[in-house]
C-alpha cells in the first residue's frame, strides 16, 4: 500500500556565489569576510539551522562582544532568516512553536546532553539544540559546546576569546566527533563572520588566508583590490553611460572573479571574501550605483566591495590599540529593552540610539565638529568622560573620547545635505537627556554659498536649534589648523608621554570610519621640512584607500581648538625620540 500524504515540506531559496560557496564547501573552521549586501545574515542562520538539524541536544555558542550586540545585531537577522525556513517561537497558550529565548524551556522540549542550570543566555530549541550566547562583557565561560558561531568577529578581543571561549568548544566527542559512528567535519569547530578588519588588532581575521598562496600560489588580497580597482571602473562607466567600457570591465572583473574561486585548505579551513558584486543578482546594478552615489569612496569601497585595508607606511596619526575600545554597549538598557518587548526580533533590530552607548553621558553636554567637504559632508561627535574604556578604570583627568560619526553625500550645493546631517545626528540623539552642545566650527563652513543666503554652519545651528538643542560656537585660529603644528599635538596626545595633554580614545564599533581614515592618512614632508598631512587623494579621481582624509580633518577641528595652547612653551622644532 503506497502512502502518498507527504510528511515533509519544501521553500525554495536563492543563494548568491559566496553564500552557495560556504554551504557547500564543507570544513571544520569557516572564515566569511563579507561586505554589506552579501548575505551575512543568511549565513548565520543557516549555520544555526543545520547544527539543529545534525546535532540534536548539541550545542552550539554564540560569541560575541556584548550581549547587547548579539540582542540587537546577530540575532535579529539570523531568526529573520530562520523563520523563513519554517521556526516558530513558542507559545505558552497554545503549546505550539520550536524555540524560547533566555528562558527556562517548557517540560515538553528535550533537554541537551550537557546539562544546563541557568537560561538566562540560552535560546533553547524543542529538539533539545540550545544557542548558548557568550560574551566577553559578561558570561565569557559556557557550557562544553560542539560549535561556534561568531557574527561581526573584528569587534571581539581574539586572546580573550582564546582563553575563555575556545577550551569550551569540546563536548559530545562520541556522539557527534571522531569517535562517533557517524563523524560530523564541522564538529567543535568555529565559523566566524565578520565585515572588513581595519585596525592591526583585527588582523588575525585575515590570517587565515595565508593558505591560499601556501597551497595554489595565490595572492588572494593582492588580486581582489585589483578586481576592486577594476569594478569601480566598471561603475563609473556604467554611470557615465559608456556601454562598450562597461562590457569590457565587467568581463574582466568576470575573469578576474574566477581567479579566485575558493577551497578548502589541506587542515580543513575555508576562507572566503564576498562583495555586493557576488549578490548582484538579488540586489541589481540600480543598488549598487545608489550606494555607490550617497557615499564617500573609501568607506563605498570597504563597506560595499570589501576592499582589504592595510595602515599605510608613514602615517599622520601614530593610533594603536591602546586608543581604541569596542565593548562600548550598554548591555543592561539592551536586556531591559529586549524583555520589555518579549524578545521580539523586529523591535530589537530597531534598538539603535545614544542610549544603548555606554560611552555616551546623557546628563552631560556633546561636542561635534563637521568638515563640509565637495563630495560628502562629515559630523564627529564626542564627549569628555572621567573614565577610560580602553583600561576600564576610573581616572584623575578626562578622557577626550571620540564617540560617534556621521555622513552623508553632497550631489548639488542646496542645504538639503546640511539638513540631512543635522537630523541623522538629531534622531540619534534623541533622548540625550542635556540638549546642550559645543559646535567646533568649520571655517569653510562660514562661506555664503552662490545660491544660498546662509552658510552651511547657519542652516546647520538653526537646525539644530529647531529641535531643541543649546549650541555654544567655537572655532580654530586660521582657516585651517596649521598641518606642522597639528601633527606635532597629535603626536604627544597619542604617544601618552607628556602629562599637559589629554588621553584621547576612539569608539572603534561607532567611528569605523574615522579610523580608517586616520590609518591611511600619510604624513609628507614640505619644501621647508615641516610635517603635513598627504591630501592629495582628495583631488584625484582615482580609486585609492588613501582617500580617507575628511573624518580626519573633522576630528582634527575639534582636538586642535580644544588643546592647540598646549603647545606654547615647547619646543616644537623637533619632536622628542620618546614620542
Amino acid at each position: 500500500m503506497t502512502n502518498n500524504k507527504q510528511d515533509y515540506w519544501q521553500e525554495d531559496i536563492h543563494v548568491n556565489r559566496v553564500q552557495y560557496a560556504y554551504l557547500m564547501l564543507q570544513a571544520k573552521n569557516k572564515y566569511a569576510i563579507m561586505s554589506r549586501g552579501t548575505g551575512k545574515s543568511f549565513i548565520v542562520g543557516a549555520e544555526v539551522d543545520e547544527n539543529v538539524r545534525i546535532m540534536p541536544r548539541g550545542i552550539t555558542t554564540i560569541a560575541q562582544a556584548t550581549i547587547g550586540q548579539a540582542l540587537t545585531k546577530t540575532l535579529p537577522s539570523t531568526f529573520k532568516m530562520l523563520e523563513t525556513l519554517g521556526y516558530k517561537p513558542y507559545d505558552y497558550d497554545t503549546h505550539t512553536g520550536d524555540y524560547v529565548v533566555c528562558k527556562r524551556p517548557p517540560d515538553s522540549f528535550i533537554r541537551p546532553y550537557e546539562h544546563l542550570m541557568q537560561f538566562d543566555h540560552v535560546i533553547s530549541f524543542s529538539n533539545g539544540h540550545c544557542l548558548y550566547i557568550l560574551t566577553q562583557e559578561g558570561n565569557s565561560r559556557g557550557p562544553n559546546a560542539d560549535f561556534n558561531v561568531t557574527d561581526e568577529a573584528l569587534t571581539i578581543n581574539k586572546e580573550k576569546f582564546d582563553q575563555e571561549v575556545a577550551p569550551t568548544n569540546r563536548g559530545n566527542e562520541c556522539i557527534f566527533g571522531k569517535r562517533a559512528e557517524h563523524p560530523i567535519v564541522k564538529h567543535h569547530g568555529n565559523a566566524f563572520l565578520s565585515s572588513m578588519p581595519y585596525t592591526a588588532q583585527q588582523k588575525w581575521l585575515l590570517a587565515p588566508a595565508e593558505y591560499y598562496e601556501k597551497e595554489r600560489g595565490i595572492p588572494l588580497f593582492q588580486k581582489w583590490n585589483r578586481m576592486v580597482s577594476v569594478q569601480m571602473q566598471l561603475i563609473e562607466a556604467y554611470i557615465a553611460h559608456d556601454r562598450q567600457l562597461f562590457r569590457d570591465l565587467w568581463n574582466e572583473a568576470v575573469r578576474m572573479r574566477h581567479e579566485l574561486t575558493p577551497f578548502v585548505s589541506k587542515d580543513s579551513t575555508l576562507f572566503l571574501l564576498g562583495s555586493v558584486f557576488d549578490n548582484i543578482e538579488n540586489l541589481g546594478m540600480s543598488y549598487i550605483v545608489n550606494q555607490y552615489r550617497v557615499m564617500d569612496k573609501l568607506s563605498f569601497m570597504v563597506e560595499i566591495l570589501n576592499f582589504v585595508l592595510d595602515k599605510v607606511d608613514h602615517c599622520y596619526y601614530k593610533l594603536d590599540d591602546r586608543h581604541l575600545y569596542y565593548n562600548a554597549t550598554n548591555d543592561s538598557y539592551l536586556r531591559d529593552f529586549a524583555e520589555n518587548h518579549g524578545y521580539n526580533w523586529q523591535d530589537l533590530a530597531k534598538a539603535n540610539d545614544s542610549r544603548a552607548d555606554l560611552d555616551c553621558d546623557p546628563t552631560q553636554p556633546l561636542e561635534i565638529s563637521t568638515d563640509w567637504g565637495s563630495a560628502a559632508s562629515f559630523l564627529s561627535v564626542g564627549q569628555e568622560r572621567m573614565y577610560d574604556f580602553a583600561s576600564k578604570l576610573l581616572v584623575q583627568a578626562p578622557v577626550d573620547c571620540v564617540i560617534n560619526e556621521f555622513f552623508v553625500r553632497r550631489d548639488d550645493e542646496t542645504d538639503t545635505e546640511v539638513n540631512a546631517l543635522a537630523d541623522k545626528f538629531i534622531t540619534y540623539y534623541e533622548h540625550h537627556a542635556c540638549k546642550r552642545l559645543t559646535f567646533y566650527r568649520d571655517r569653510y563652513g562660514d562661506a555664503r554659498r552662490a545660491n544660498a543666503k546662509k552658510s552651511y554652519n547657519e542652516l546647520f545651528i538653526e537646525r539644530l536649534q529647531r529641535f531643541g538643542w543649546t549650541v555654544e560656537q567655537r572655532v580654530h585660529p586660521g582657516m585651517e589648523p596649521p598641518q606642522h603644528e597639528k601633527f606635532l599635538l597629535w603626536t604627544y596626545i597619542l604617544s601618552e608621554t607628556d602629562p599637559r595633554f589629554p588621553h584621547v580614545r576612539f569608539n572603534a564599533t561607532r567611528c569605523r570610519y574615522t579610523l580608517i581614515s586616520m590609518q591611511n592618512t600619510r604624513v609628507i614632508e614640505d619644501s621647508q621640512g615641516r610635517f603635513a598631512k598627504d591630501k592629495s587623494s582628495e583631488r584625484k579621481q582615482t580609486i585609492l584607500p588613501e582617500e580617507a582624509t575628511h573624518f580626519g580633518d573633522c576630528v582634527d577641528k575639534r582636538i586642535w581648538t580644544k588643546y592647540y595652547t598646549r603647545l606654547q612653551g615647547l619646543n616644537t622644532s623637533f619632536v622628542d625620540a620618546r614620542v
